[in-house]
């Protein structure tokens, strides 16, 4: 073959293969060119705690393709990406960056060739991560390319789980009747029951495996006695034993399950409506078969008293009865040793917060509680056996038999028992937030009373005039007689109710406040029987809320209930000599919040002149809304002048349901059929529980308007939406000034619906009506407003564009239109170097919102699109000219998604659409190509040449003769 020859085909094939070359380079290039995970310092990361990791930022350089590319985690289990807008990107023009509620980063690339950007994305991390490593990886959808982010240590926090100690120092010594040692013997069932231990990452998992299993077992019948263990557990059984129940099942100590750090609380309450599904119960007495654990007891329509060993298979009739209520009792086998143990884990007591701003706890709370220094009593009241009984509903407490003291120790958890809640101590001149109440304490008879106290030498809490005494080392005493029989009166010198709801119980109760992460108190029993509730709630009346004050039609109960507020009734349409006044007063909750009632509840109120009330028209609704009748009714006072007084009596106030929600007095108030004018009024309501303890609080003023031939005025505001030229909707919170021509103004606001009433307007009088433009919207000029007295209509007169008036004879609107400000743009498509005309390229707009328009045929604005391919394509005409119009004032960008044959893209272009008009048409530059490259209509004929030299080249190598 000649040289001329190998010269031509080497140079055919060469030209020939480069753009296929190019292609297939193009086809196997990265879109994650490099991803890194940073701190928020910026700085690269390789370790985490396993606790507290804190969040992190994925710094990543991508080449993204044109149009849309998504990439997501392969796995969230312990990261993810925060949703939201992504601002931290480079460059910023033609490409945006979010991530979706799906945990997807979503890129788009509005021009039609390929850009490298830089983004940082917040990441979210697990939190406890309870892995060794963390090691992200990185997908592009729809794509097989991953990226694997580099590794992450995880270190777990070393923390030393050792029990709280138990024991109650010297201070706790016996206070009398030699009934309970010394509480330093508890520092033995804290080491019999618990070692201390550290805890890592992969140790923690198991204790949550077991709390499931623990909470999800089933009860098998009351009839089977003895206590079984699934046998058929799985491979994980070991770490994580399921137990089968029957009657009970003894559990593994609950307080080693406490291997979180402890949460610093605001504030906790035990509620009353709180259920555990379960009771996990355990223990060292129950370990060493020292006591077995009888239940769960299911409860019946009313419970019953324990008498005669009847708790083996019943509820205790003064517990909180519910459909999934129950009981469990620990009875013992022989005399425990003081060290022995009961410990007990309620997943639901109550709620807790961290907040100090919000009104009411928001979390779930949990509680330990352990018993010990358990001393006998000799006496056995209700049957032979010794036990002690727990409901499922903490506030309802514990029944013991036999049983003369004990000592209750309480940590307050999360839901799961694994972190203890921490309790502060009190602000310098502030109280305590949490308290802790036995209630109940009752003194009736010598060798019957009964004591609670406090092993933290921690001061109780007593109400006025409290039957409660203090006694030395911690102890306080119940001396009073608490009446318990219904109908009974107990407000005698030594007398309380003992029942919640009633006036006085507060007088039988004590609190401490809770400090710290262990509560450490003490229970004692003269009788041998006792049942002792829990709560929180204070034992003094709190102040209430401000009352609410409604006027309405009908007698219906509820503050919505308030249609003849700010309302004017028409005489000549609508007879009406009565209404209803209500006053709603909040209540707080018994016994979350308070245990105590208020001791008088007095409602005063001036009616109106020319309204009058009698006694029997007067109400006391409960919070449910059902009237209140008692024998005893409370004293009810009408004056000549109006002025009503009722002060409730103490069964009114025993009847009343402190739940949270309003009780209300009701009233039916009269007038003469022929009145016209206004009844404004307002009422109080006075708690009155002494010094201190005393309150009154004013309702809101309720107002209705009596007239004769009113029309209801209202201007109602409307305006084109931006994207929808077509479309006219409501304007909110547009002002309106309303001015007399004696030149009084009045401003009005539109409300959501983009309505105000013009209300009281006089009509002898001429009004001019202006208002300030909403901004974007074009400026309109005033309307004048007056009365057609021949016609019985308002007319709209002067400068009325854009405005109309309906013409009902009862209920007229002024509707003003106003047109959002809007402009047009024109543009050309030139040469770069020549400036000559160039046709053939498409383009579209993007908003300043990342929106993307659309136009009709002619260039108008029909609306906004969030996705780019849905934009309208716009093209200029023969000589690459077009416009558009109808676009609202502000910034905007043509993005260029077509080239003209020959060209390259050009750049996106940034224009402002305002009152100044455009003198030129903006030219749009393009520069050609020196060669086709991949995407342009030039590509296909540049491969056809070159495959064709290709293919010539070697049939003539192939047909040459060789050699010459």
């Amino acid at each position: 073959m000649k040289n001329w020859l190998r010269i031509f085909l080497l140079l055919g094939c060469l030209i020939g293969l480069t753009p296929l070359l190019h292609i297939n380079a193009q086809k196997r290039a990265s879109v994650i060119q490099t991803a890194v995970l940073h701190d928020q310092a910026g700085q690269a990361v390789s370790s985490l705690t396993s606790h507290q990791p804190g969040d992190l930022q994925l710094v990543l350089t991508a080449a993204l393709p044109a149009g849309e590319t998504v990439m997501k985690l392969a796995s969230q289990d312990n990261a993810s990406m925060v949703s939201g807008e992504i601002t931290d990107l480079k460059p910023t023009q033609a490409i945006t960056a979010k991530v979706d509620q799906q945990g997807q980063l979503v890129f788009e690339n509005d021009q039609d060739q390929p850009q490298t950007v830089e983004v940082v994305v917040p990441i979210k991390v697990t939190d406890p991560l309870l892995v060794a490593k963390l090691q992200l990886e990185l997908q592009v959808v729809d794509t097989t390319e991953t990226f694997e982010l580099p590794e992450i240590t995880v270190t777990a926090e070393e923390t030393d789980e050792s029990t709280t100690d138990n024991s109650g120092g010297n201070s706790n010594s016996n206070s009398s009747n030699n009934s309970n040692s010394s509480n330093n013997s508890n520092s033995q069932s804290s080491t019999n029951s618990q070692s201390n231990s550290q805890t890592t990452v992969s140790q923690r998992t198991p204790s949550t495996k077991q709390r499931s299993r623990s909470s999800s077992s089933a009860a098998t019948t009351a009839s089977s006695k003895s206590i079984t263990t699934n046998a058929d557990e799985d491979a994980d059984a070991k770490a994580a034993p399921k137990m089968k129940v029957s009657r009970a099942t003894p559990v593994a100590n609950p307080r080693a399950q406490l291997t979180g750090e402890s949460i610093r609380v605001h504030r906790g309450q035990i509620q009353i409506g709180s259920w555990s599904p379960e009771l996990e119960v355990g223990g060292s007495l129950i370990n060493d078969k020292k006591a077995k654990v009888v239940g769960p007891k299911q409860t019946n329509s009313n419970g019953n008293t324990y008498w005669d060993n009847t708790y083996d298979d019943q509820y205790y009739y003064s517990y909180q009865q519910a459909k999934d209520a129950k009981a469990y009792a620990v009875v013992f086998n022989e005399q425990p040793d003081k060290a022995d143990t009961i410990d007990v884990f309620y997943q639901n007591v109550g709620a807790y917060t961290t907040s100090a701003t919000l009104e009411k706890p928001d979390q779930q709370m949990g509680a330990l509680v352990t018993i010990s220094n358990i001393v006998y009593n000799t006496n056995t009241p209700a049957g032979s056996d010794h036990y002690i009984d727990f409901s499922n509903n903490f506030y309802s407490g514990v029944v013991y038999n036999g049983i003369a003291s004990f000592d209750i120790d309480i940590t307050f958890t999360d839901a799961n028992g694994e972190k203890a809640l921490d309790f502060p101590e009190p602000e310098e001149g502030k109280d305590y937030t949490s308290y802790f109440t036995f209630g109940s304490l009752n003194g009736n008879a010598p060798g019957e009373h009964e004591w609670a106290g406090s092993r933290l030498e921690l001061e109780g809490k007593r109400a006025v005039n409290s039957l409660v005494d203090k006694r030395d080392n911690g102890w306080y005493e119940g001396v009073g007689i608490g009446v318990w029989e219904a109908g009974q009166p107990y407000t005698g010198e030594n007398q309380w109710g003992d029942f919640l709801g009633s006036t006085n119980y507060e007088r039988g109760a004590v609190s401490f406040p809770l400090v710290g992460t262990t509560q450490k108190f003490m229970l004692k029993s003269e009788s041998g029987f006792t049942w002792q509730s829990f709560s929180s709630g204070y034992v003094v009346p709190l102040a209430p809320l401000a009352p609410e004050k409604t006027v309405h039609r009908t007698d219906d109960f509820g503050v919505t209930h308030n249609d003849l507020d700010q309302v004017t009734v028409d005489r000549d349409r609508e007879d009406m000599s009565s209404f209803y006044y209500t006053i709603y007063q909040p209540t707080y909750s018994i016994p979350d919040e308070s245990i105590a009632k208020p001791d008088k509840i007095i409602l005063t109120d001036q009616l109106p002149e020319g309204m009058t009330v009698s006694a029997q028209d007067i109400t006391l609704r409960n919070t449910d809304g059902q009237p209140i009748s008692v024998q005893d009714k409370g004293k009810i006072t009408v004056t000549a002048d109006g002025h009503v007084t009722y002060e409730l009596s103490d069964k009114e106030i025993e009847a009343l349901t402190f739940d949270g929600r309003p009780f209300a007095f009701q009233m039916k108030v009269t007038f003469d059929a022929e009145f016209v004018g206004t009844f404004k009024n307002q009422a109080a309501v006075k708690f009155d529980s002494g010094k201190d303890y005393t309150w009154e609080n004013q309702t809101n003023e309720v107002v209705t308007h009596f007239k004769r031939n009113p029309i209801d005025l209202t201007l109602k505001k409307m305006g084109d939406l931006p994207w929808d030229p077509a479309a006219n909707v409501p304007l909110s919170k547009v002002v309106f000034t309303i001015t007399s021509v004696g030149g009084l103004a009045t401003d009005l606001t539109t409300n959501q619906d983009g309505e105000l009433v013009l209300s009281d307007l006089d009509r002898s009088q001429t009004y001019t009506v202006t208002e300030k433009v909403p901004a974007g919207y074009a400026a309109r000029e005033a309307f004048t407003l007056a009365y057609d007295a021949t016609a019985k209509r308002w007319k709209v007169t002067g400068n009325a564009a854009q405005v109309s008036i309906s013409d009902d004879a009862k209920h007229q609107v002024i509707t003003v239109t106003n047109q959002i400000k809007r402009g047009e743009y024109r543009f050309q498509k030139v040469d770069g170097a020549t400036h000559q005309a160039l046709a053939g390229a498409e383009f579209i707009i993007r908003n300043a919102d990342q929106q993307y328009l659309t136009f009709d045929a002619k260039g108008r604005l029909t609306g906004a699109v969030d996705h780019r391919d849905q934009a309208t394509r716009l093209t200029g005409d023969a000589a690459g000219a077009f416009q558009v119009t109808g676009l609202p004032h502000g910034q905007y960008q043509l993005i260029e998604t077509q080239a003209p044959d020959g060209y390259t893209l050009g750049a996106a272009h940034d224009f402002t659409i305002s009152d100044q008009a455009q003198q030129t048409p903006d030219q749009i530059k393009n520069d050609p190509y020196s060669l086709p490259v991949t995407g342009g209509q030039g590509i296909i004929w540049f491969i056809v040449l070159g495959l064709m030299l290709t293919l010539s080249s070697l049939a003539i190598w192939r047909t040459h003769p060789r050699g010459g």
